[in-house]
């Protein structure tokens, strides 16, 4: 019922890296982001067998009480909620004293502490909501190159090889979707928080941001136009005109909500490899203008 998408950060990070240096902190936030979506991804792979039998929600942001949490995954079948929290960790890691730790020695939190707070709240919310159902939490470890030395003995901790046995498990409880579960499912979607108050972005301006129309294929920015088309010289891929300069305007957008779209801000925003009239003319044919002459702007 609600797709995969990749976050408003991942996809800011991604532009920042590509017009801008990023801080060491902010490139492992955009790598760790990049590793987790690929995770997830795979989860949604794995859990392809189960979608007719259960309705599946995806990065639900949701708020209870001044608590805002989020879910990587959830299905809802038979009046029971299971909730996936996905792991993408990668290589041995170990609990020492109750704390996890990296294979580079870097403390992580404790999921399980995640799973269980995560699990909590939604059965709270669900209540408030008006729906008394049974709640499920499992702790997914997607990877299969991951190891824990040290693990606690909980049946509700799922490792890659277990994953084959998790689905036979799943298939054989006869689960049936009702009307309850249909209900339930489309209140926590209208519930949904569309934007994530809790955003991890190094600052940042249109003056110091590299410009130019970036390549999809690689995130290098082309340097000249070929005819109608675009050719980077990095990965040698091409993309017409208009696609790119529609593309660019979304970048902006995402980048600045707060700022008009205009046909000289698109135009420096796109490196100057287009005249004013190619943009204003590609902004005429797909959005709506308003205003008037140099207070003219786009929606």
């Amino acid at each position: 019922m609600k797709e995969r998408v990749e976050s408003d950060e991942l996809r800011l990070l991604r532009l920042l890296n590509a017009r801008t240096t990023l801080s060491e902190k902010d490139r492992k936030n955009l790598i760790s982001s990049e590793k987790g979506y690929l995770g997830e991804l795979k989860f949604d792979e794995w859990a392809i067998p189960l979608v007719n039998e259960m309705v599946f929600l995806n990065d639900l942001l949701l708020e209870h009480q001044g608590s805002i949490f989020q879910i990587d995954s959830c299905a809802i079948a038979s009046k029971t909620i299971f909730h996936f929290e996905v792991k993408n960790f990668e290589g041995d890691y170990q609990i020492k004293n109750g704390n996890w730790i990296s294979p580079s020695g870097e403390e992580k939190k404790d999921p399980l502490i995640q799973l269980k707070r995560t699990e909590s709240l939604i059965r709270q919310y669900t209540q408030q909501l008006g729906f008394h159902c049974n709640v499920e939490s499992y702790l997914i470890f997607i990877n299969p190159e991951f190891y824990l030395y040290n693990p606690s003995d909980n049946p509700y901790i799922i490792y890659h090889p277990q994953l084959n046995r998790f689905m036979k498990k799943f298939q054989s409880r006869s689960l049936k979707l009702n009307k309850f579960d249909l209900k339930l499912a489309e209140k926590l979607c209208s519930h949904h928080i569309e934007e994530s108050p809790y955003l991890r972005l190094p600052d940042y301006s249109f003056e110091n941001l590299r410009k130019g129309i970036l390549c999809p294929g690689c995130g290098g920015i082309y340097e000249s136009s070929l005819g109608r088309s675009l050719v980077c010289k990095s990965c040698g891929g091409s993309e017409l005109k208009s696609p790119a300069i529609l593309r660019t305007v979304e970048e902006f957008k995402l980048l600045f909500p707060d700022e008009k779209v205009t046909t000289q801000r698109i135009q420096i925003m796109c490196g100057g490899i287009y005249s004013e009239k190619i943009i204003r003319n590609s902004l005429s044919y797909h959005f709506n203008m308003k205003g008037y002459g140099k207070h003219s702007y786009y929606i």
